[in-house]
């Protein structure tokens, strides 16, 4: 089967989950179909698309101006905003000539709403990833009182273009259950039956060593380590951080002054970064390897508040042999387990520094929850697990052939 993966951000490196998830799609479909992929053209510090790679790759010019008249089409057709800053001509150009010759589109990601009507009449899967309008609607409860009605305004355009998007689609893909128990929540039976979960695969590995300036544990340090990573610049992170430095971190380091934080992620904002350095703590801008800073740490922190999908830090924790301490939102986008796989910790502060004094206190429970977290990644994350369940829904996707393309068995007769 031909297929057509359509994505909003360019792949390579993938160090962001949707750029992760374009990868796995792609490696995983080109075992049995013939894949193109029509992603945006790679900015000057990315690399060209791999040499080597089993699947074509077209891409678009992404255009800035585009953004004025994508945010009116998205006022016009009563879609989010999100949709409009993602418009682009030249993908919509693309997309009208390339659909009609694939049998299956995938659309990643909520965003290239406002581009379905380029597939014209070739059928497509959504790959959501996770669903932007529980996002939007749990972020209006935790940030900036005056952001919050705009906020309240996009979580229910976005749960509009979620549904349309089901309407339209032969299937759509999210992944975690929590997600997906969030869209059928929302949506008609019939729509929410379209709704899979198809997760993302991670799988545990040897990292390479740390650079000097990414170590841990320099000349000198002594105590545990704490760390929180992530992309820094998106909201769920940097608030979890920001709650956790002003409402945790002055009580833990009062009760266990040896205790060192550490915060690592790209796109950490002026004002994040002075509030880290405020606080005490340390910050690893923009690692080689988000895993190698991990597996030096005593303890992987997931203090969020908000969010969707599933929260990779824990399964990157799971994979590098680090305990992990959740807030119960932050787990709740895995498959894991309370008291198993991670140890889940309330919203009070004190909650927080009682689970982390406890836990650094206790060796062979941070043994038992290791043990138990790698046993839950290969077990639910692993590269086959998620690639079986990627498949299944794409063949249930597939277009029925019609009766010319049928074989028939000679002698048999033919339809008239």
């Amino acid at each position: 089967m031909k297929i057509l993966l359509v994505t909003s951000r360019y792949p390579w490196p993938p160090r962001r989950g949707d750029q992760m998830r374009a990868v796995q799609v792609l490696d995983f479909l080109a075992d049995e179909h013939e894949v193109t992929l029509l992603a945006p053209a790679p900015g000057k510090d990315q690399p060209p698309p791999p040499a080597n790679a089993r699947y074509r790759v077209e891409l678009y010019r992404p255009g800035g101006m585009a953004i004025f008249s994508g945010v009116a089409r998205a006022v016009v057709k009563h879609l989010p905003l999100q949709t409009g800053l993602f418009y682009q001509p030249d993908l919509g150009r693309k997309l009208r000539e390339l659909a009609p010759r694939h049998d299956l589109g995938i659309l990643q990601l909520v965003r290239l709403a406002i581009h379905v009507e380029d597939f014209g009449g070739t059928p497509f899967v959504v790959d959501l990833i996770d669903s932007l309008s529980l996002n939007f609607s749990l972020r209006a409860a935790v940030d900036r009182w005056w952001l919050a009605p705009l906020l309240k305004i996009e979580a229910r355009l976005l749960a509009i273009a979620e549904r349309r998007l089901a309407e339209r689609s032969v299937r759509m893909l999210v992944v975690c259950e929590r997600d997906r128990q969030a869209l059928a929540n929302r949506l008609p039976p019939d729509l929410a039956a379209k709704v899979s979960v198809v997760r993302l695969s991670v799988r545990e590995r040897t990292v390479d060593p740390p650079l000097d300036q990414e170590k841990l544990w320099r000349e000198g340090d002594k105590g545990p380590v704490l760390v929180m990573t992530g992309n820094l610049g998106y909201f769920v992170n940097a608030d979890a951080v920001t709650w956790w430095l002003r409402d945790v971190w002055p009580q833990l380091r009062s009760f266990r002054p040896d205790v060192r934080l550490v915060i690592a992620g790209d796109r950490p904002s002026p004002a994040l970064r002075s509030r880290i350095e405020k606080a005490g703590a340390r910050l690893i801008e923009s690692p080689r390897d988000l895993r190698s800073v991990i597996a030096q740490a005593t303890l992987s922190l997931a203090p969020m508040r908000c969010g969707s999908g599933v929260p990779i830090k824990v399964l990157e924790a799971w994979a590098v042999g680090v305990p992990v301490l959740a807030s119960s939102w932050a787990v709740a986008g895995t498959s894991g387990r309370q008291g198993e796989d991670f140890m889940l910790v309330g919203q009070h502060p004190v909650e927080w520094v009682t689970a982390v004094t406890d836990l650094l206190g206790n060796p062979s429970a941070r043994r038992w929850l290791i043990e138990n977290g790698r046993r839950r990644l290969s077990a639910d994350y692993s590269r086959e697990t998620v690639r079986r369940q990627l498949l299944d829904v794409i063949r249930a996707a597939a277009p029925a052939p019609v009766a010319s393309e049928i074989p028939v068995p000679d002698g048999a007769a033919r339809p008239a």
